[in-house]
């Protein structure tokens, strides 16, 4: 009768442990939640946006004379502080003449641009702005097209985003007006193929940039590349259905691990002052880079 009694007690200290391992799991258990939370700001800290925009300033020479807009410096001013009230990280601006580039690398002190005066006075029309906080510069170069009968640099960087460590190419885009389509055509062909050698490398590609078309300047960058418009439509095979309303000449276009949201086609009142485009905008969702 007494091993009862001499069992109970061990029993009872078992029992006792098991409660403690219980209270120990148990506590576990509650933590999960915590450490969930905790992880799910990491997760979020994985995408990066950055706003974009492409801008036709209308060059002075358009301008100049009774019934034309205000003086190109004037209207570079008022582009100056359109960037920065937008709090646009990246822009592709055409038309940049010497003055209204002396006005844009003075009021953008945050941001470089390239190529600035380096490729001589004869090629300032087209010009890239970047925040420099946001990005780092990695490489620079051009690809010559004809422009109304010249040859004109289209100018590209990469750049490192800081934030997400993604390299990013990013062209800036202008070709020829109206009853050009041969000149416009092969300028358009030539840009293509950069593109496509550019993604060849798996990095990031934005185009930015007037197009000077519309349905067919869609059909083939979308149709020829793996590019997409920040504005919608679709390519497949045996059809185009470029985006349905509010068709521009200007353009955003990209692709590699990116999303495209916020479009803007802006045609506010100081958008009209500056010129006779409208100043297109939108933000970019990056990926991080993958850690290897």
């Amino acid at each position: 009768m007494r091993l009862p009694t001499t069992r109970a007690p061990r029993r009872t200290a078992c029992g006792a442990v098991a409660g403690l391992l219980a209270l120990v799991l148990g506590s576990l258990t509650s933590a999960g939640p915590s450490a969930g939370q905790a992880a799910a700001p990491a997760a979020a800290a994985r995408y990066a946006s950055i706003k974009v925009a492409t801008f036709n300033v209308l060059g002075s020479q358009h301008t100049r004379g009774p019934g034309g807009r205000g003086p190109g410096k004037a209207r570079a001013r008022i582009t100056s502080d359109l960037v920065i009230a937008k709090r646009l990280d990246l822009v592709a601006f055409q038309e940049v003449q010497a003055d209204q580039l002396l006005v844009l690398k003075r009021r953008l002190a945050d941001h470089r641009i390239w190529p600035a005066y380096q490729l001589g006075r004869g090629t300032l029309r087209l010009q890239i702005a970047w925040r420099e906080r946001a990005f780092d510069l990695v490489d620079r170069g051009t690809l010559v097209t004809k422009f109304v009968g010249q040859n004109r640099p289209v100018p590209w960087v990469l750049l490192r985003h800081r934030a997400s460590g993604r390299p990013i190419y990013v062209v800036d885009v202008h070709n020829s007006p109206r009853g050009r389509e041969l000149e416009r055509d092969r300028a358009l062909g030539r840009q293509i193929k950069l593109v496509q050698r550019f993604r060849a490398t798996g990095r990031t590609v934005l185009v930015l940039g007037d197009l000077n078309e519309r349905e067919e300047a869609f059909c083939k960058v979308v149709g020829r590349t793996d590019l997409v418009a920040a504005n919608g439509g679709w390519v497949s095979r045996s059809r185009c259905r470029p985006p349905e309303r509010g068709l521009r000449v200007d353009w955003i276009f990209g692709r590699g691990l990116l999303e495209f949201s916020d479009y803007v086609a802006d045609d506010g009142r100081l958008v009209r002052k500056v010129s006779d485009h409208r100043m297109i905008h939108a933000t970019v969702t990056l990926r991080h880079k993958p850690r290897r």
